[in-house]
């Protein structure tokens, strides 16, 4: 019942959010930043975990995304990341209940444990493919960001009168 109370609170402040999020998603007050670097997903990766590749490099683990997305500071993105950990914790939580259920129980029933043991397991698999699912949702969303038109000034030496020329320019793609 509680675990029902957990799931529901999350959807609603997740869907509250994701519209607040929404209404300002294409007016960014600062531009993206030049050096950040499209993140790859391997294409062995799976619901229960995925690998990802920023610059070219595999990284240890999705927490390892939290510094490119915030550097971005995109609040969509920022918010599926939050919403990841949340979850992870929450799935790593689940596995002190049969903890729990082992040192406290008097009366031991087989029965019990193994219910006890399964809903820990499912709970966990649960909150783990929603939380990978947040997670890859931020990448799509980091990924559409960068892919978006940077345009700026740039100065450029003009080598054969030693003076500069200024000029608007357009940065597309990656």
């Amino acid at each position: 019942m509680t675990l029902l109370i957990v799931l529901l609170t999350l959807t609603t402040t997740h869907a509250q959010q994701r519209r607040r999020a929404d209404d300002s998603a294409y007016y960014r007050s600062e531009p993206i930043p030049a050096h950040l670097q499209p993140i790859e997903r391997a294409a062995g990766s799976s619901a229960l975990g995925s690998v990802y590749f920023y610059g070219g490099k595999k990284l240890s683990s999705p927490y390892s995304l939290e510094v490119p997305f915030y550097e971005l500071n995109d609040p969509t993105i920022n918010h599926h990341f939050k919403t990841f950990r949340t979850l992870t914790t929450l799935g790593r939580l689940t596995g002190l209940v049969q903890l729990a259920y082992v040192i406290f129980q008097r009366n031991r029933s087989n029965g019990t444990y193994w219910t006890v043991f399964g809903g820990s397991v499912a709970a966990t698999l649960t909150f783990t493919i929603i939380g990978n699912s947040h997670v890859n949702k931020g990448v799509t969303r980091y990924n559409q960001l960068l892919r978006q038109p940077r345009v700026g000034f740039s100065a450029v030496p003009v080598s054969a009168t030693g003076q500069m020329a200024v000029g608007p320019g357009v940065s597309w793609g990656f």
